[in-house]
């Protein structure tokens, strides 16, 4: 991936977060920007599930598969994500392109209001 097409992913990563923000956590796009390789990561593992024909799966065992690879290809494995943005990755993988809508379960984040 060439600089210039990394930085449009992670400008359009951060518009997704940024005109949604009651469905992310605070502090996700901070974390979002520090840990861009983590989401690219995470976004060709789900497009790889989507493509072997599931048509739903599980944004944690995403994140867990990512950690487990990592913890196997780097020395000293330095892979770090909080369990809390797992729900948040499948968020905006899923805010990328409507027809994704429903591959990940949504849920109440803790904290968010409801409509009434």
């Amino acid at each position: 991936m060439s600089l210039h097409e990394s930085y449009d992913r992670k400008a359009t990563a951060r518009l997704f977060v940024e005109s949604c923000p009651d469905q992310f956590r605070p502090d996700f796009l901070e974390w979002l920007d520090a840990n861009f390789a983590i989401w690219l990561e995470f976004e060709r593992q789900a497009d790889l599930m989507r493509a072997r024909g599931r048509a739903h799966y599980s944004a944690r065992t995403i994140v867990e598969w990512v950690r487990h690879s990592t913890a196997l290809s780097q020395t000293p494995a330095d892979f770090k994500v909080n369990n809390n943005f797992c729900p948040d990755l499948g968020r905006l993988w899923m805010l990328h392109d409507k027809s994704r809508e429903g591959f990940f379960e949504r849920r109440i984040m803790p904290g968010a209001r409801r409509a009434a």
